[in-house]
């Protein structure tokens, strides 16, 4: 596995399920974008893992319906249920938000909570992959019973955003640790947004000889 998926991009998820000896039967993401190489490498690794995605960028559902190997939702995931104004950035669909920003064009979207969308997550190993540009608080927020049944997380943070209103990853962290997850590996930085990408995980799945961000647990 370790050899192709080191070809890709976006693919330490899979590198530290492998090491850890764990495969995903179900993958939720929040936040689907229109390049999405991790779902080609994870789906040729993981035979018959299903593809569940939500994405509320109305310049990007055409396209995902046609390519998108999975159930699709068209909305944004947050801590509400209803509509919300959504910006679409005009230069980079993929940096599209909640939360207003520059050269960004205004939409009204529906909005869903997971506990409300899914209830309890399909599957007995699930991994949840946020990457939804400053609602990943709001997202795990409105997402307690779904939690339950999540044993890995992917989730983008961003420590110098575009709106200030976006989550820190400070609060990130905590939700998830309050959670009960562990923080196993950080990947994917940029350094120029203060952005990377951490994977958490329950901590029957948690390896400290694999772990890059080590932290003294009480």
């Amino acid at each position: 596995m370790a050899s192709r998926l080191l070809r890709r991009s976006g693919v330490a998820v899979g590198l530290i399920a492998d090491v850890l000896n764990w495969r995903a039967d179900v993958i939720y993401q929040v936040g689907i974008g229109n390049e999405f190489q991790e779902v080609d490498v994870l789906k040729s690794e993981w035979p018959g893992v299903l593809f569940i995605g939500c994405e509320p960028c109305p310049s990007l559902i055409a396209g995902l319906r046609k390519s998108y190997p999975g159930d699709l939702y068209a909305v944004a995931i947050s801590n509400v249920i209803g509509t919300r104004s959504f910006y679409t950035r005009r230069r980079h669909a993929n940096g599209s938000s909640l939360y207003a920003q520059d050269n960004s064009d205004e939409c009204v979207v529906p909005v869903e909570t997971l506990d409300h969308l899914f209830g309890k997550p399909k599957g007995d190993h699930v991994l949840l992959w946020l990457d939804c540009e400053g609602s990943e608080l709001d997202a795990l927020d409105g997402a307690v019973q779904f939690m339950a049944g999540v044993e890995v997380v992917n989730v983008e943070m961003t420590a110098n955003p575009v709106n200030p209103d976006w989550c820190s990853p400070l609060e990130v962290h905590n939700s998830l640790t309050f959670s009960g997850f562990v923080r196993q590996w950080i990947h994917t930085q940029r350094i120029t947004s203060g952005q990377y990408d951490a994977i958490y995980v329950r901590p029957h799945l948690f390896k400290p000889e694999y772990c890059c961000d080590p932290v003294p647990r009480s």
